[in-house]
């Protein structure tokens, strides 16, 4: 106990070295390691008061990153509205070397019109001949004012013909349309087609054809009115019928009536509120389930604290500890006792004993006292083997691990068939590659399987040991 307890506080003591070291860069105290208590409790101190210094430092930053994403924010503004300033003023300047360009062309344009004229000037008619002209020019803009008043006139005269032209065409066409429209539903009826070469006649085949159809309706008429009362009194019936069922289902239904308007929003109002109904009463189920399963969740958490204080008392925690490693070793004792005997043996344990279960006489439960020779090196080895898998986990901490087995004879007790599964089962331990298997054997068979072995010879005088490679 005294080595335990050292191996822990070196432990302990190991692991507040660890974490003052990976601290001391940020400034962590240094000696802590003496009193492993008042050191935890300096470094303790020192890393709240260090948290709360870097909380607040973090805050700082976070106020002047804030302050700073706002001065970017401006200043990305501020250049956004001056590259728009600069685009304008770019604009405003293309315009005005355009404008100055159109101004000088038309200033150029200008004095070469001038000069034109001045050319053309040169050799110009007297006042009188200008005169003349001028008279004959007014005269025939007076006769080119005449001809545009008549060509005016008539153009307005053709625009009237047009319009009456196409009114005239309108109201036929609207007077075939509506002939089309009367036609179109009649065609099931058999109304005939209206020839494209002869419209005229075609309309008034139609219209002969209506009226003789006509005739033929009124007479269908009086038996088509006889089959709509004999349809009236089935509805009433029918409406009888409706009304006992909505009676029944107590789905109130407007008096005064006919039920063909009160029915379907009576059943359609019955059946909103039904399916609210529906929808509470699935709300309701599912509020049940949660607390149905959130009492299920306090039950078992609540088992799970009854068991976990009878466990943790001074008295019964080291025997749950004894029983849990106990499980696990004849949990894998057992199936590899089941592969050795062919299965029919499987181990566990009851009240501190080993019992083994015979599959071959019914899972009778019997002691590991009542095996054979043979079963019970086989049930040994499996022990050992489950306890060499499990030795380091079920160690306390820093337990070196379990590199390799020995096995000292016992396999002169095994028949020839069950020592054949024992050396397989030896040979697939070994290849595994995680452990050494050595034996310690006088069967020769068995010697002869192994891979390397030492073989040990004497004489009167001493003793010789030989490495065979199979």
């Amino acid at each position: 106990d005294a080595a335990k307890v050292d191996a822990e506080s070196s432990g302990v003591r190991t692991a507040l070295r660890e974490a003052r070291d990976a601290l001391a860069p940020l400034g962590a105290p240094a000696g802590l390691v003496e009193d492993v208590a008042a050191g935890w409790a300096a470094l303790a101190a020192w890393a709240a008061s260090a948290a709360q210094q870097r909380a607040s430092v973090l805050d700082e930053a976070g106020r002047e990153a804030a302050a700073a994403e706002e001065r970017l924010t401006a200043a990305d503004h501020a250049l956004t509205a001056a590259g728009q300033r600069l685009l304008e003023a770019r604009r405003a300047h293309t315009e005005a070397a355009r404008a100055e360009q159109r101004v000088a062309a038309e200033l150029a344009a200008a004095d070469r019109t001038a000069e034109a004229l001045t050319a053309q000037l040169g050799d110009a008619p007297d006042a009188a001949a200008l005169a003349a002209t001028l008279a004959e020019l007014d005269a025939l803009d007076r006769a080119a004012q005449d001809a545009d008043q008549r060509l005016r006139a008539a153009r307005s005269a053709l625009t009237a013909a047009q319009r009456a032209e196409k009114t005239a065409y309108e109201q036929v066409a609207g007077t075939v349309r509506g002939l089309t429209a009367i036609r179109e539903p009649l065609v099931p009826l058999g109304a005939p087609a209206i020839p494209s070469d002869d419209p005229v006649g075609g309309w008034r085949a139609f219209a002969e054809w209506a009226v003789a159809a006509a005739a033929a309706r009124a007479t269908q008429l009086t038996g088509a009115e006889e089959a709509v009362h004999a349809a009236d009194r089935r509805l009433a019936d029918r409406e009888r019928d409706l009304a006992g069922v909505l009676a029944a289902l107590d789905v109130p239904v407007s008096p005064g009536r006919s039920l063909a308007e009160t029915a379907p929003p009576a059943l359609a109002t019955a059946l909103a509120e039904a399916r609210a109904a529906e929808r509470r009463i699935v709300e309701r189920r599912r509020e049940a389930a949660e607390l149905v399963e959130r009492r299920d969740a306090a039950e078992t958490a609540q088992q799970v604290a009854r068991q976990l204080g009878q466990l943790l008392r001074s008295d019964a925690f080291p025997r749950w500890l004894v029983a849990s490693a106990l499980d696990l070793l004849v949990a894998e004792a057992s199936a590899t006792l089941s592969e050795l005997s062919g299965g029919q043996f499987a181990l566990t344990h009851e009240a501190g004993e080993f019992v083994v279960v015979d599959h071959a006489d019914a899972d009778s439960r019997r002691p590991v006292k009542t095996l054979s020779g043979g079963e019970t090196f086989q049930a040994s080895l499996a022990l050992a083997l489950a306890l060499s898998a499990h030795l380091s986990s079920m160690a306390a901490s820093g337990a070196a691990r379990l590199d390799s087995i020995f096995l000292d004879e016992g396999f002169g007790t095994l028949d020839e068939a069950t020592l054949e599964v024992v050396a397989a089962t030896l040979e697939n331990l070994a290849a595994g590659g995680d452990r050494m298997v050595g034996l310690v054997t006088h069967v020769a068979a068995l010697a002869e399987r192994v891979p390397v072995r030492f073989e040990v010879s004497r004489d009167q005088r001493t003793s010789v040991v030989t490495k065979v490679l199979n």
